[in-house]
């Protein structure tokens, strides 16, 4: 990304906060009834644990209770709309498997073809469908569906949603029962009444990519629910990943990349009775799925570490720690010989070209080892990578890789466990990237009207054995879109969980607690059992802090902001401010307190150029060398201009929606509960 400036002098009038909470009689309207994401009001610990069973129920019920808060980003709110959207994607007549993904706009593209099976709804040649209509893919099962078991995990930690319980469990046995007695591997069944699934002849099989998503949900799910099962069969699976389908060479391992079936996916696929078909060693990174080894290989390494720093599975750490050697060889990074750039040895420092969801899944799983290992040098090396993806596009708001809605949430999760590291502090790139492209690519209910808009009048969607049309719009709330141009056409299970894992992400890191003392990171809402914040940016620039069990908070704020102009008030009284980097030191708090922090928000102007971009058929279609002006309320995007070429309707809607200089207030039902996840 080339800059054109930053910071103008050309700033609208300053706004400094003066209003508090419950003075505003304004709320949010009332919630409507066909809106299932919303809270009811009726839900309790009580009927958690009764809605649950040991699969899902969560090993620590939280607390619920109504609430006057700033309507401002929540990111716990849109974690309620992921729920719904994955709830809504599981069906029971087809053994809870999750549809694909919802089409408001539906595409047909006769692109894959088993066993006499034709998918007529996935594609990249568009069409407008009325009505829209949702339905199974093949890859489902593979991976997709194991990346929305981990992320409703998580978002059901963040929201206390009581939505689709019942089909979760259904879904989670399911998938559990997918693993094999004998070895733990995931296999996918041979199913003659889903097509979709693959060819009938080489079933059932084990694809690469499946194996670490699901060892990352089943992760996730043991430390939510405490439940025993899910540690047998994650260690179950460690030992038969290790035995039966990994290759090791001398200090290293990895996966294969040539299995018996020739479509782009299936290659990665080991079959139950027949193995791999050459175990040789891929020459390159461009190898594999997507034109990336790193996508089917990055997140086994990863997952791996994970579990040996929850449980002390010293296997996991061996095998973690061999896959790490063989994503760090040399050929598989950048060379400037290549035609990088003169002077720097790009394998070194992580550098690459090409796939950003496969290389920040690897440097996300480098990141893991290096953890569990304690290896400084690789945690370096995956800050170099770091460095070098936040490069590319539009970065500075988020807007990486092809445009999607997944690759935003991928580099929130990079960046946060990069800090949660302490190898850098990437707490402003964090804010940029929540604030805008990492919740714009959600589906929301303000988007109804754009998504009806488009199918209006236009012909049905093709005969689809698979596909369904009811209450696809719904089923849309809250899933990512998956595709760039029109913006906001469709949804799919391979977005949609990765743009709400980066909401989690950040919700996770809004604040932390140890030895009394809250760190707020992001000034964020985010209800706690230490404190609760209350956000009012970026209407106001005010942050208020209901404090519960903090005996001192550090306050990070942003860099916007000049340190001077920063006020700080505790009830009435005021504070003077003391000062540790960027973060606003408050002490000798007790339980009750209410902090207000105040400074004035202005506008400001950032010009960025947008380049040109080619690889492995992910292509950002800017215009050459098209310069780009980005207009910012503190660290939210209002407005840019000219509209991103691709996806006109993207940022369309924000100048209107903050043009107001106080926030409204709302009520919501808040959730609370003292469990924190490893991820």
């Amino acid at each position: 990304m080339a800059i054109r400036g930053t910071r103008t002098s050309k700033l609208t009038p300053i706004v400094l906060a003066t209003v508090v909470i419950g003075a505003c009689s304004c709320l949010a309207s009332a919630r409507g009834a066909n809106e299932p994401w919303r809270p009811t009001g009726k839900e309790t610990p009580a009927s958690m644990k009764s809605r649950t069973s040991t699969v899902n129920r969560p090993k620590v019920v939280g607390r619920y209770y109504e609430a006057v808060v700033p309507d401002t980003l929540d990111l716990a709110e849109r974690a309620r709309l992921g729920i719904n959207h994955f709830t809504s994607m599981i069906s029971e007549e087809h053994g809870y498997e999750m549809y694909w993904g919802s089409q408001p706009i539906c595409f047909p593209h006769d692109v894959m073809s088993f066993a006499g099976y034709q998918s007529d709804c996935f594609g990249h040649t568009f069409m407008q469908c009325d009505p829209p209509m949702m339905n199974f893919w093949w890859s489902v099962l593979h991976a997709c569906q194991p990346k929305g078991m981990e992320v409703m995990a998580m978002e059901r930690l963040m929201s206390g949603s009581q939505q689709g319980l019942d089909k979760e469990a259904g879904m989670l046995d399911m998938m559990a029962g997918m693993l094999g007695e004998d070895d733990g591997i995931y296999w996918i069944p041979k199913d003659k009444s889903k097509p979709w699934l693959g060819l009938d002849e080489w079933r059932p099989y084990a694809y690469v990519h499946g194996q670490g998503r699901m060892l990352r949900a089943m992760v996730a799910w043991y430390q939510y629910t405490g439940d025993p099962a899910w540690k047998k069969r994650i260690d179950k699976m460690v030992d038969g990943l290790d035995r039966v389908m990994v290759v090791h060479k001398d200090d290293y391992a990895y996966f294969p990349t040539s299995g018996w079936l020739h479509w782009e996916y299936f290659r990665s696929c080991y079959i139950k009775d027949r193995g791999w078909k050459d175990t040789s060693e891929p020459e390159n990174e461009k190898g594999g799925e997507e034109g990336s080894v790193f996508n089917h290989q990055g997140h086994v390494a990863g997952g791996m570490a994970t579990w040996y720093m929850l449980t002390g599975n010293k296997q996991a750490l061996k095998l973690s720690g061999e896959l790490v050697r063989f994503l760090t060889k040399p050929k598989f990074w950048a060379d400037w010989k290549g035609g990088e750039y003169p002077g720097v040895y790009g394998p070194d420092h992580a550098h690459w070209q090409g796939h950003l969801h496969g290389h920040v899944n690897a440097l996300r799983a480098i990141l893991d080892y290096a953890v569990a290992a304690n290896d400084s040098r690789l945690k370096e090396f995956v800050r170099d990578g770091y460095e070098w993806a936040r490069q590319s596009e539009i970065a500075r708001i988020g807007l990486v890789g092809d445009g999607q809605g997944c690759g935003c949430g991928r580099l929130i999760g990079l960046a946060v466990k990069l800090t949660y590291a302490g190898v850098g502090d990437y707490w402003e790139d964090i804010d940029l990237y929540i604030r805008n492209q990492g919740v714009e690519m959600q589906f929301t209910p303000e988007d109804i009207p754009y998504i009806k808009k488009l199918g209006e009048g236009k012909p049905p969607p093709r005969e689809d054995p698979s596909g369904t049309t009811e209450g696809v719009i719904d089923a849309t709330m809250g899933g990512y879109s998956n595709h760039s141009d029109p913006y906001k056409c469709s949804t799919s299970l391979c977005c949609s969980p990765h743009g709400n894992m980066g909401l989690f992400y950040a919700w996770d890191g809004i604040i932390r607690f140890s030895d009394g003392v809250a760190q707020v990171n992001l000034l964020l809402n985010r209800a706690s059992p230490w404190m609760d914040i209350d956000s009012y940016l970026p209407y106001e620039g005010k942050v208020v802090l209901k404090n519960k069990t903090a005996s001192e908070a550090l306050v990070r704020i942003p860099l916007w902001v000049e340190l001077n102009t920063v006020k700080c008030h505790i009830g009435k009284r005021t504070v003077k401010p003391a000062w540790f980097g960027l973060y606003l030191r408050i002490g000798n708090l007790k339980p009750g307190d209410t902090v207000a922090v105040e400074f004035p928000v202005a506008e400001r102007v950032e010009r960025w150029t947008g380049p040109p971009r080619q690889g492995n058929g992910y292509v950002m279609p800017f215009p050459a060398d098209t310069v780009y002006t980005l207009r910012f309320r503190g660290n939210t995007l209002i407005e840019i201009s000219p509209p991103i070429s691709f996806a006109p309707w993207l940022y369309s809607q924000r100048a209107e929606k903050y043009r107001a200089a106080e926030a409204q207030m709302r009520k919501t039902t808040r959730y609370v509960t003292s469990q924190v996840l490893q991820w």
